[in-house]
């Protein structure tokens, strides 16, 4: 499965690149409803926010902007307030160690010391405009821009990665949590993906994209007699291109307040590259000119569909242990 992706969510280069329109109502709508329902925990992808912030000119961009930093002041609120709550669980654990060391007091200065240091750095994130790698990059549950086919035209919008089909409700994200990747070879076999593929299509454009691999099959060995198995995250990035795009299908579910637009990248068996460093999936990387067809034909035989899958874009991926 590709467990996450760095995203390219600059909304002008994608709107200017894939001649693509931007539905600004839908963007508008997503940042209003995460601002006015904070409980919902609405995750956006920060670099998405972040050209929404970079100078905007119309009355919605405008609008969208500040309910981003509304957000965030909200956001910034809530750890101030943990922040004091742990300065003061701090002051007394601190206090009670020099009367008498005891390991509860020890826990709490430990415990505290560390939450004080992970709030102060959410809190100076949020108050800097700054993007780091890890800010483009998308995972399951979170928001990002991808370009769909709908009514006969290209549009960007925001989706969530993760799937969740018509009809279902919240609890089908628990149950069924890797449906933010459909497998090419049960498109037309799961209900969930059969339901919209040759319907509904996106496409997400990408520079890179992370797996989890265990040591030992990145090293072409077996296990050491009591090895444990060690995770690790690999960064696979294409040796010729600057971005990809990869093949989605999407879906639309309306089990809650808000209308919630979720998708999965559809995956392939792996390049020999993806394998040999112990991986057992890729992302299709689709060709250009096949996108128009992608997002606007809609193929009553779902093999004509095979001709994009199979005259995937020539991709060699180098890999890098991820930090």
């Amino acid at each position: 499965m590709c467990y996450s992706a760095l995203v390219e969510a600059g909304i002008r280069k994608l709107n200017f690149f894939y001649k693509a329109r931007v539905q600004i109502d839908m963007f508008d709508d997503l940042f209003k409803h995460r601002t006015e329902q904070a409980a919902a925990r609405i995750h956006v992808l920060r670099a998405l926010e972040q050209s929404f912030l970079d100078d905007p000119k119309t009355v919605v961009e405008k609008r969208i902007a500040q309910n981003i930093l509304s957000y965030r002041e909200s956001e910034i609120a809530d750890l101030e307030a943990e922040l004091q709550i742990q300065t003061v669980r701090l002051a007394a654990a601190e206090r009670s160690l020099l009367g008498k060391v005891t390991k509860k007091a020890q826990n709490d200065q430990r415990i505290a010391s560390n939450k004080i240091a992970a709030i102060s750095a959410k809190i100076a994130k949020l108050q800097s405009d700054e993007l780091t790698e890890t800010d483009s990059r998308i995972f399951p549950g979170v928001y990002a821009p991808l370009i769909v086919g709908e009514d006969g035209e290209s549009t960007i919008q925001p989706f969530r990665y993760q799937l969740r089909p018509y009809g279902q409700d919240i609890g089908f994200d628990r149950k069924f949590n890797g449906t933010y990747n459909a497998r090419r070879d049960r498109l037309e076999e799961v209900y969930w993906w059969k339901s919209v593929f040759g319907k509904q299509h996106g496409a997400l454009v990408i520079k890179a994209f992370y797996e989890n691999v265990k040591r030992h099959d990145l090293e072409h060995r077996v296990l050491r007699k009591g090895e444990k198995e060690e995770n690790l995250i690999l960064k696979f990035e294409p040796e010729a291109l600057s971005e990809m795009l990869v093949p989605c299908i999407w879906d639309t579910n309306s089990a809650e307040s808000f209308t919630l637009k979720s998708f999965a990248l559809i995956t392939d068996e792996p390049n020999p590259e993806v394998a040999a460093a112990g991986h057992d999936r890729t992302p299709i990387i689709m060709r250009p000119e096949y996108l128009d067809e992608w997002l606007l034909s809609h193929h009553e035989n779902l093999k004509e569909y095979e001709k994009i899958f199979n005259d995937k874009m020539p991709t060699y991926f180098e890999y890098a242990i991820a930090a």
